[in-house]
């Protein structure tokens, strides 16, 4: 058997970059039955070269994790943009967007995420003008499809310069490569403080159950995470090509946040990945600010990690145009997957993705199979979490407060 079939029933992070570096086109990423990208090998094409494996996640015996006197030396800041009509069209406080047009105008071609609404997924592309970067804008829940993209940056990494926005995954594999080829001085990397991807049939059931409650085909656009009831609450809004909301998802019981956020249907590198909880191989993380020191915030506030002296450089380039101000880790890692590893029940979680996968069972079905086989201290909590979207937001904020204050 060969090393990258072992990766691909073992574990893999499916960030497609072992296809992208393959000099010999032996690898494809291809979707498994239960949703997720999986590298494929053609035995005719393979020589055995062992290249994949050099970025490969799971055959990395030497990850650089940060240590509490590393990140001393790599400042944190919340942040959001002066400009209000930014803030409103992005998932937090629109500083990933700012970033992404001061790197374009240094002569980097900027990689980051779109949503393909005729393939149903999420897709890395490259950005060189101003108007390709608007698609990038906004969180996108789903796991990336990279080969395309990735193909074209690896195979042109030594003469142009690039910025790739991703999940600290992707991230970590391109800068082994960059690394490996001494090309690291080319690369600007942004990535994300990342809970996980989900099975994608989780998301394709979800887009089939709102075609059939609105009665619409196709969606122009889709925003994961619309501002359209405040920051923090997790809507998911489909537009059509007025740009005129058709569909917002109610506040509690979204089906695709329900199984996103049981831990259940995520790929299973990302129950223990290790990666996410070091900075030493991006230049800048960003996520949002969660926590009780924005609480009152609806606008939205990124966190910024300054890994390198490169991103401290870029931070400085944008802070004309922002509000800033420094933080700490304290605040920010409780609050986000830093050193977690997320609890998974082998038996839920082969039911749930069987569910997904079968052509018979909607996504309704696929939540009634996850409740069974939960416990009675989840279905407590859901259901307070249902009681308290009865209430006005302010309400809503105030129990927050009190819950970090008995916490305290």
């Amino acid at each position: 058997m060969n090393v990258l079939d072992k990766s691909a029933i073992f574990n893999c992070t499916s960030c497609g970059v072992c296809a992208a570096v393959c000099n010999k086109t032996a690898i494809s990423m291809q979707l498994n039955d239960d949703g997720f990208y999986r590298p494929n090998i053609d035995s005719e094409l393979c020589n055995d070269c062992g290249l994949c494996t050099t970025v490969c996640y799971k055959f990395s015996n030497d990850i650089r994790m940060s240590t509490p006197n590393d990140l001393l030396d790599k400042p944190l800041y919340s942040a959001w943009s002066n400009d209000d009509d930014l803030i409103k069209v992005t998932t937090s406080g629109g500083i990933g967007d700012l970033l992404a047009h001061e790197l374009l105008k240094e002569g980097y071609k900027v990689v980051g995420v779109v949503y393909n609404e005729n393939e149903i997924r999420a897709e890395h592309r490259i950005a060189d003008s101003e108007d390709d970067l608007t698609l990038f804008r906004g969180s996108k829940y789903i796991q990336s499809y990279t080969f395309n993209a990735f193909k074209d940056v690896i195979e042109n990494c030594r003469k142009e310069k690039y910025a790739v926005f991703g999940t600290p995954c992707q991230i970590f594999a391109l800068c082994k490569m960059a690394e490996k080829r001494k090309v690291r001085d080319n690369f600007f990397f942004v990535d994300f403080c990342c809970h996980g991807c989900p099975s994608i049939n989780a998301w394709e059931k979800y887009q089939y159950h709102l075609k059939e409650i609105t009665g619409i085909d196709h969606f122009d656009s889709i925003v994961f995470r619309s501002k359209a009831m405040g920051w923090g609450s997790y809507y998911i809004v489909e537009a059509k090509s007025n740009g005129k909301p058709t569909y917002i998802s109610k506040k509690t019981g979204n089906e695709f946040y329900e199984l996103f956020f049981s831990d259940q249907i995520l790929n299973e590198s990302c129950s223990d990945c290790r990666v996410r909880s070091t900075l030493e191989y991006t230049d800048i993380r960003m996520g949002d600010f969660w926590g009780r020191k924005f609480l009152d915030n609806q606008r939205g506030v990124s966190a910024v990690s300054l890994a390198t002296e490169r991103g401290k450089w870029l931070f400085e380039r944008i802070k004309n145009t922002i509000t800033y101000s420094l933080c700490s880790y304290e605040d920010l890692h409780p609050n986000q997957s830093w050193g977690k590893k997320y609890e998974v029940n082998p038996k839920a979680r082969k039911l749930v993705l069987s569910s997904l996968s079968s052509p018979q069972e909607n996504i309704e079905m696929a939540i009634k199979v996850l409740r069974k086989q939960q416990g009675i201290k989840t279905a407590v909590i859901r259901t307070l979490k249902d009681f308290l979207s009865l209430f006005p937001q302010g309400f809503t904020i105030y129990m927050k407060k009190l819950v970090y204050k008995i916490r305290k």
